[in-house]
């Protein structure tokens, strides 16, 4: 997972390098450069690492699920171009007459700008399809895979983990399917931003929720009661030495400040991007070392 963002990392940097150091307004808009195969193929790679892997406690493993989903659709749903081609969109689209193809006047280019827009549309609808059909396959051999261990060795804790999980990722399955049948150009424009902040919200939790399975935490103590002094952990204003609850921290300080200087034009949302990136790289490198030390 961590060569995988390094590899996306890489392959923008590269393309930066490309163009002299012009940073475009996102690291998502590099998905119409050189950069793409790379940019589609990590975040896809990434979102199938997080949905196999198995959390320790049932709201790890959920939120690790959720945000592999979002990580797919941040992958197959690109970013709205800059505000140039979508003025020209527009433009194109209010036209009454016939295609302009004159580059030297100031009109917009409109065979190429509807070109663009129909490719990005036809590969949405072709990749969010898929991603649908596929998750509903997945959902229906849970349920199989359910039926059959809960005939095998029923456990009401299993089961109720079990019942959690599900229902979520159905939620998030039918909210993304209704989506794309009420509006596959609505689709288009917002399910890219939509589905970074869940990637990001994922995250945050699976942060916080690391905390609660150190091996000096009382085993007999129950998850919504570990789930709440987590949360009462990372708010707390006294410090708190755990390296998870700090990654957290440091996850909501990025996103506010950053915000903040995104609302002000200081910064683009490239910056945020690359440094919830670089958040995320450091998170699993803490616990990949913690895993092996332990292990």
């Amino acid at each position: 997972m961590v060569g995988l963002l390094v590899g996306l990392a890489v392959a923008v940097i590269y393309q930066v390098w490309r163009q002299d150091g012009d940073l475009l307004g996102s690291v998502s808009a590099y998905y119409y450069t050189p950069a793409q195969a790379i940019f589609v193929g990590a975040l896809i790679g990434l979102g199938a690492c997080m949905i196999a892997l198995k959390g320790t406690t049932t709201v790890e493993d959920i939120f690790l699920n959720l945000g592999g989903v979002f990580a797919a659709v941040v992958a197959i749903v690109p970013t709205a171009r800059d505000a140039d081609h979508r003025a020209a969109v527009r433009a194109c689209q209010e036209a009454d007459t016939s295609l302009l193809t004159d580059r030297a006047s100031t009109d917009p280019d409109c065979p190429t700008v509807r070109a663009l827009a129909d490719a990005t549309k036809a590969n949405v609808d072709n990749n969010l399809s898929t991603l649908l059909i596929v998750g509903a396959l997945a959902l229906l051999v849970t349920v199989l895979f359910a039926l059959r261990d809960r005939r095998s060795n029923p456990e009401a804790d299993r089961d109720q983990a079990y019942a959690w999980g599900f229902a979520a990722a159905s939620a998030l399955w039918l909210a993304v399917l209704m989506a794309r049948l009420m509006s596959l150009q609505w689709v288009v424009d917002n399910a890219h931003f939509l589905a970074a902040a869940g990637l990001f919200g994922c995250l945050l939790v699976v942060a916080v929720a690391n905390s609660r399975r150190l091996e000096d935490r009382p085993r007999n103590t129950p998850r919504v009661t570990q789930s709440a002094e987590a949360v009462r952990e990372l708010v707390s204003v006294m410090g708190y030495h755990d390296r998870y609850i700090w990654i957290a921290r440091i996850m909501l300080v990025v996103a506010a400040v950053s915000g903040a200087l995104m609302v002000a034009d200081l910064i683009t949302l490239f910056w945020f991007e690359f440094a919830v990136a670089g958040i995320f790289i450091v998170f699993w490198t803490v616990q990949t070392v913690e895993l092996e030390m332990r292990a």
